[in-house]
C-alpha cells in the first residue's frame, strides 16, 4: 500500500474515533432540564369485564368506594392524550394500576403504556396494594360476579418489563423495588412497600432487607454523582396530623424513623399515591429533609396529574398540577362536564362512606345523631377538600368543625387535622433540593 493511502486510512480512522468519542460524550451529558409527569392510582378496569347497567354485585362494590371505576378506561385515555401533548421525558406511575389486580387489566394497561414508550415517553411503574395477589379480582358481566385471574409479583415485573423492570440498573432481590436511569444523570428509585404475600393488604412497610437495599442505592447515587428521585405507593410521611392513627394503612409502618433515616442519608424527594389526595409534606430530620409529594388519583375528583421540571444545574423541582377535563362516557349526562360529574360522584360517595365510618367502631355513633348534626356531610367535606389540596376552611367549615368538637371531641380533633394543611403548598410549588426551601409558583 502506498504511503499516501496509509495516511488517508489513518486520517479517516482518526476522524471516526473523534466523532465516536464526541457522540459518547454527548450521550453521557446530563441535560440541564428534565421534564416528567406523574399520574397515580389509575385503577384501570377494562370495559370487557363488566356490563351496564351495573349488576347488584358491581353496584355493591361501587357503593363502598369513591372511585370512578366504570369510567377508568376513558379517563386513562384522556390523561394519556395530555401526556402526549406535554411530551415529558418520562412518566411516573406510583401504584394501583388496576381495579383489583386483574391480569387482563394489567395486560391492557401495559399495552397502553407501550403506546407512550413508542412515542419516546418512557414509563416507570411500581405496584400498589391493589395490584398483586389480590383476591378481589372479579368480572361483573350480566347478573354474575365471576373470579378472574390475578397476578403474582413475578408476573408484575414481567408484564411491566418495558416500564422500568426490563431496563433496571439495579433490583432489590426481595421485592419489586428497582432503579432506572430514564435520563442521563437522573436515577429513579421505585420502592415497593406493598404487602402481597400470601395475599394483598392495604397496609405497607419497607422491610429491613429492602431498607438496606434503599440505603445502598442512595449511597451509590452519591458516589456516581446521580440525581436521585424516588417513588412508592404508600406515604412515607403523614399528610395530616393524626393520619397514621386514623388511617394507619396509608402510611408505611414506622414512618417517623424510616423517613428520618432516609432523609439523613440524603433522599430528597419521594412521589407517592395511595390516599388519593393532592398533598405535599416535608419531613425534616437531624441532618436532612425529604419531601413526600402525593399525587391524587385519576379516578377520584379532582382527577389530577402533575408535571415536574427538574433543573439539574440548580437542583430545583418545579411542580405544576392540572385536572383531567376531557372525558366522555355513557354514564356522564349530556351537558354535564366531566369535572362536575366527578365532583358530584365523590360528594355523594364520601357522604355515604362517612356515614358508615361514623356508625362503626371506634365511633359507633347512632344514625339519628349523625343525621341531626350532619356529621356525614361535615366529614365528607373535609376529606374532599383534602383530596383537592391547598385546603382552607371557610367560616362555615370552621363552624362545622366546632360543632363536631363540641359533640365528639376526639372526632372533632381528627376533623381539624384533616382540614389543617401542612406546609408547603400542595399543587404548584418549586422545591430547592439543596436547601429544602419550597415556594409557591
Amino acid at each position: 500500500m502506498k504511503i499516501s493511502n496509509l495516511v488517508y486510512v489513518f486520517s479517516l480512522l482518526s476522524l471516526i474515533m473523534v466523532w465516536s468519542c464526541k457522540k459518547d460524550a454527548e450521550s453521557a451529558k446530563v441535560p440541564s432540564t428534565v421534564k416528567f409527569m406523574v399520574i397515580s392510582d389509575i385503577h384501570y378496569f377494562d370495559p370487557s369485564l363488566f356490563t351496564l347497567p351495573a349488576n347488584t354485585y358491581f353496584q355493591g362494590y361501587l357503593a363502598a368506594d369513591r372511585k370512578l371505576i366504570i369510567e377508568s378506561s376513558a379517563i386513562l385515555k384522556s390523561v394519556f392524550a395530555s401526556v402526549q401533548s406535554e411530551k415529558p421525558d418520562f412518566l411516573l406511575v406510583p401504584g394501583d394500576l388496576t381495579k383489583d389486580g386483574e391480569k387482563l387489566d394489567h395486560q391492557a394497561v401495559a399495552t397502553l403504556f407501550k403506546g407512550l414508550s413508542d412515542k419516546g415517553i418512557k414509563v416507570l411503574v411500581i405496584p400498589g396494594n391493589h395490584d398483586v395477589s389480590n383476591s378481589a379480582s372479579f368480572s361483573y358481566l350480566q347478573s354474575a360476579k365471576t373470579k378472574v385471574d390475578n397476578i403474582t409479583a413475578t408476573d408484575f415485573a414481567s408484564i411491566y418489563s418495558n416500564c422500568g423492570y426490563g431496563t433496571a440498573i439495579d433490583r432489590d432481590p426481595g421485592s419489586l423495588s428497582y432503579v432506572s436511569e430514564p435520563v442521563n444523570g437522573v436515577w429513579v428509585m421505585g420502592i415497593d412497600a406493598c404487602h402481597y404475600s400470601p395475599v394483598s393488604e392495604t397496609a405497607g412497610s419497607i422491610s429491613d432487607a429492602t431498607l438496606t437495599w434503599v440505603k445502598s442505592i442512595i449511597a451509590k447515587s452519591k458516589t456516581q454523582n446521580k440525581l436521585l428521585i424516588s417513588m412508592m405507593h404508600h406515604g412515607m410521611v403523614e399528610h395530616f396530623a393524626g393520619q397514621s392513627t386514623l388511617f394507619p394503612e396509608y402510611v408505611i409502618s414506622d414512618w417517623q424513623n424510616v423517613s428520618a433515616i432516609l432523609a439523613d442519608l440524603g433522599l430528597k424527594v419521594v412521589f407517592t399515591g395511595h390516599y388519593h389526595a393532592q398533598d405535599v409534606v416535608k419531613k425534616t430530620s437531624t441532618s436532612g429533609f425529604v419531601f413526600d409529594i402525593e399525587t391524587g388519583s385519576t379516578v377520584t375528583a379532582p382527577c389530577p396529574y402533575r408535571t415536574v421540571t427538574l433543573n439539574t444545574a440548580l437542583k430545583t423541582l418545579k411542580v405544576e398540577s392540572k385536572k383531567i377535563t376531557d372525558v366522555s362516557y355513557s354514564t356522564i349526562p349530556s351537558g354535564t362536564s366531566f369535572q362536575q360529574y366527578a365532583q358530584t360522584y365523590l360528594g355523594n360517595g364520601m357522604k355515604d362512606i362517612s356515614y358508615y365510618m361514623l356508625s362503626m367502631p371506634p365511633y359507633s355513633i347512632p344514625g339519628a345523631a349523625i343525621q341531626a348534626l350532619a356529621l356525614d356531610r361535615i366529614m365528607a367535606n373535609g376529606f374532599i377538600s383534602h383530596y383537592a389540596g391547598d385546603e382552607i376552611p371557610s367560616s362555615a367549615d370552621n363552624a362545622d368543625i366546632q360543632t363536631v368538637k363540641t359533640a365528639i371531641p376526639s372526632l372533632g380533633g381528627a376533623l381539624q387535622g384533616v382540614w389543617t394543611d401542612l406546609t408547603p403548598v400542595d399543587n404548584n410549588l418549586t422545591i430547592d433540593l439543596t436547601s429544602g426551601a419550597a415556594i409557591s409558583n
